[in-house]
């Protein structure tokens, strides 16, 4: 028999844990939370930039993304280095055995696409728009989350999910108004000779049916790539490795973008110049998707996938807020704002509906596998 003082040591361990483990999952999705919404004003004001400047100043989107890997990277090690206080540690996580790096290349490839085709829709949909659109990439990732992690949603849980896809038809709905309305405003300016910005937007117009489809591919790509990387990181043997994984995924993701920069490269943008047309933003658009895609990775170790898409849903409220005051976007008319009332209510119903008890999941499974009169005498012996 244990001494009951060892008893309550080890209880007060337990305890300690799921406290400290609460507090970075708070942390982690507040911050993720904020760096979603910065992400897409940033990535916003960078492409805006871009479309305004001469072919010879544009920049290699690849090559931004290599970079952003690069940080990833580097932050990775120093993440091992400082949790094992060895610098011989933070450099023995770029090894890795031909059977890791084979598993991790499924949601590299996926992560790379997701990661491009993220600066075709910036390019063609306005912050807040997008932000409700990519939402889509949660029930996706609802969906992914039952078939490959056998997970369970309850019925409350899957009504957050038809809310969401109500606010995004909305959404689109709205937009689609309002991109009309634009094209015929800069047609008239550029009739009557009035309005030499109004003449340059209309020189380059938005695509809404070019940016929802790069949409759809990311969200798709994305919640693939997460629920794949949730089950590699929450499998057997793959406690503690987060740092790890995040580095073999950069083993490839950062090959694969060098690729994807040599075919992007032309006479005006040459390979052997990759830094020209960066700017400011440019290097913010590094630094904060560097630091986001280790808040992903933070939040589905302590967290969930599904819990990952619904914080990333409620920076729709302060991109909604800054987007119209950077100008960056106009400001949320009447559909819009009920389409983003109908996502946030989505998330409120998703975090109040508390999760079913493993044991009650085990029991439906069971008593939906079995024959009747096999199903009512195990519900007994449960109950």
């Amino acid at each position: 028999l244990q001494h009951p003082s060892a008893r309550t040591w080890r209880r007060g361990m337990r305890l300690c844990i799921r406290q400290r483990a609460g507090r970075i999952r708070h942390v982690a999705l507040s911050l993720m939370l904020v760096q979603n919404a910065g992400f897409v004003l940033v990535m916003r004001y960078s492409r805006k930039q871009q479309s305004s400047a001469q072919p010879a100043e544009f920049y290699n989107v690849s090559v931004v993304i290599v970079l952003q890997e690069v940080l990833k990277l580097v932050l990775c090690m120093f993440m091992i280095g400082l949790e094992q206080r060895s610098v011989t540690a933070a450099l023995s996580g770029l090894y890795a055995t031909r059977r890791d790096l084979a598993r991790i290349a499924v949601p590299a490839a996926c992560f790379t696409l997701q990661n491009n085709v993220l600066y075709v829709a910036l390019s063609n949909l306005y912050p807040l728009t997008f932000q409700i659109s990519y939402q889509l990439k949660t029930l996706l990732t609802a969906a992914l989350s039952v078939v490959m992690l056998g997970k369970s949603l309850s019925g409350p849980q899957w009504g957050s999910q038809l809310l969401l896809a109500i606010g995004i038809v909305l959404t689109q709905v709205a937009d689609s108004h309002g991109d009309g309305a634009e094209r015929g405003g800069a047609g008239s300016a550029a009739a009557t000779g009035a309005g030499e910005s109004a003449a340059a937007a209309a020189a380059q117009p938005r695509s809404v049916a070019l940016g929802l489809t790069a949409v759809l591919a990311a969200a798709s790509s994305s919640a693939f790539a997460s629920v794949y990387f949730e089950r590699i990181l929450k499998g057997v043997g793959a406690q503690g490795a987060l740092w790890k994984r995040n580095m073999e995924l950069c083993t490839w993701t950062v090959p694969m973008n060098l690729l994807l920069a040599a075919l992007q490269a032309s006479r005006e943008q040459p390979l052997t110049e990759p830094l020209r047309g960066f700017t400011a933003s440019t290097w913010a658009v590094i630094v904060v998707n560097g630091i986001g895609g280790l808040l992903v990775a933070v939040v589905i170790k302590y967290a969930d996938n599904i819990w990952k898409g619904f914080a990333t849903a409620g920076a729709i409220l302060l991109t909604g807020l800054l987007a119209p005051i950077l100008d960056l976007g106009p400001p949320p008319n009447g559909t819009m704002l009920l389409g983003a009332c109908l996502v946030v209510s989505s998330i409120l119903l998703y975090a109040a509906t508390p999760p079913a008890p493993p044991a009650v999941r085990a029991s439906a499974a069971r008593a939906a596998m079995l024959p009747p009169q096999e199903s009512a005498s195990e519900t007994r012996k449960v109950g």
